[in-house]
């Protein structure tokens, strides 16, 4: 279970790797869309905050369920539901509530590992898939925010970012 612990070591660390790179960003930059149509570096962190929620309850299901049917998650539709969202807030939690999934993934027994599901996108689903895809989302914030605070002034078409 070496990846497992591995993978599991690196969401642990993303609260810190989060907040270390908002220090490089100016705050003005934080609630601003760059992008038409995408969200600004505000509502990446307060998604990425809220949605750990939604993931902690998907190890759970596989815990408790056998072979736990997954539905895809969508945010809401709401234009302005993360910008009006105070992102400190989310900031502050985000480390305790990473602390905790953290410490309930470290607490599953080697088997756990082996279970699958059903997710009505992904084949196959798993619960080392589901390990690996919290840990995507986590980079893939952490990359839409990093290309959001830190690409030059003038420079938007060249942003990649996830919504």
């Amino acid at each position: 279970m070496k990846e497992v612990n591995y993978i599991i070591e690196c969401l642990e660390r993303t609260p810190l790797i989060l907040q270390s790179l908002l220090n490089q960003i100016p705050e003005g930059l934080f609630k601003i869309r760059r992008v038409k149509h995408k969200w600004s570096i505000h509502e990446q962190v307060c998604h990425l905050v809220e949605a750990q929620d939604i993931l902690t309850g998907r190890f759970k299901q596989f815990k408790n369920e056998p072979f736990p049917q997954i539905k895809s998650y969508s945010p809401p539709s709401a234009e302005n539901y993360y910008l009006e969202m105070d992102m400190n807030s989310a900031l502050t939690k985000f480390p305790e509530i990473r602390k905790g999934m953290v410490k309930m993934l470290r607490g599953f027994e080697d088997n756990y590992w082996t279970l699958d599901g059903e997710h009505n996108l992904y084949l196959p689903y798993n619960t080392k898939l589901l390990l690996s895809h919290t840990l995507n989302v986590d980079y893939a914030h952490l990359f839409s925010i990093e290309q959001l605070g830190l690409t030059k002034l003038g420079f938007e078409e060249g942003i990649i970012t996830i919504p």
